[in-house]
């Protein structure tokens, strides 16, 4: 079996990745762009979206910025409708959108963890990978297929202090 050349993997595949302005996000973006994908960026900080669409620009690739709440129904539908008004298709959804870092969220031991927080938080790490996946799922039916790629955090198996709802 002839191992395909780097940069050509992916090529003619189009991609979304949720939290794909920044972090480890970005280097999802920059990854995909140097294997061919068309890429779709959905961030709610849509200027470091449109800085990370320059990023693939310079690289050679293509790419949409989109300034997308994961945690909100009729963001994820306009992701996924500008992305297919581009771009024809998409063929990889990758679920990466979370609070941590960049979107700050309050650490405090668990019994002081107020609810608003803890709603904030799984708004965006659950109910934004179902509300994504849902969006582009009847595309990738009708197409005939499609990857979904959810990302979680090694802190899962760590159970690290006052990150209760992370």
């Amino acid at each position: 079996m002839v191992k395909e050349k780097k940069g050509m993997r992916l090529k003619d595949k189009v991609a979304i990745v949720t939290g794909g302005a920044q972090g480890i996000g970005k280097a999802y973006v920059t990854g995909f762009a140097d294997e061919g994908a068309k890429l779709t960026i959905a961030d709610i900080n849509l200027q470091a979206a449109e800085a990370t669409v320059e990023t693939v620009k310079e690289r050679g690739g293509e790419a949409l910025a989109t300034r997308t709440d994961v945690s909100n129904p009729e963001d994820t539908q306009e992701m996924v409708r500008k992305t297919i008004e581009l771009f024809g298709r998409v063929d990889i959804l990758v679920n990466n959108a979370a609070i941590f870092h960049r979107v700050s969220m309050i650490r405090v031991p668990f019994s002081e963890l107020d609810l608003d927080e803890w709603d904030r938080v799984m708004a965006v790490a659950v109910k934004g990978t179902f509300l994504c996946s849902r969006a582009v799922f009847p595309h990738m039916q009708a197409q005939g297929g499609g990857k979904i790629i959810n990302i979680t955090s090694s802190l899962f198996f760590l159970g690290l202090a006052n990150h209760t709802h992370y």
